[in-house]
């Protein structure tokens, strides 16, 4: 599953409130806005993340990133390129603890007992490291 994304997407100012718009034309629907560019720059970024987690979790398919030259040009309207990592957006979102029944041959259960190892934390790090995932 590939986690990491980049999009374009346009920023224009809106001529009636002054507040920035970024539009992106592949992904329908996402539209975010701030006071400032830098504040519709950051809105945009976090919601891209989040706008694809939501995606990848209901299996959705998420299209292709489109070349910019191809969409119609808006006056004003200058195209920005954003940047989204949706493990950031999983680890955030997805914090709850949750149980997971695993077999071990009960020799392996006894010693690691014994020995007062945290079998949860094995299995996270082992996870982890199978998944390519740092912390």
């Amino acid at each position: 599953m590939i986690m990491n994304y980049v999009f374009p997407a346009t920023m224009e100012r809106n001529a009636l409130s002054g507040r920035y718009i970024v539009i992106f034309p592949d992904l329908p629907g996402l539209i975010c806005q701030g006071e400032t560019q830098e504040d519709a720059y950051h809105d945009a970024e976090l919601s891209l993340g989040i706008h694809l987690y939501h995606m990848e979790k209901d299996n959705k398919p998420i299209p292709k990133a489109s070349d910019p030259a191809d969409w119609p040009k808006r006056k004003g309207a200058e195209v920005i390129v954003l940047e989204a990592d949706t493990l950031e957006v999983r680890q955030a979102i997805d914090r709850k603890k949750v149980p997971k029944n695993i077999m071990i041959p009960k020799w392996l259960k006894d010693l690691g007992e014994e020995n007062k190892v945290n079998f949860a934390k094995i299995l996270k790090e082992g996870l982890m490291a199978e998944l390519g995932i740092s912390e």
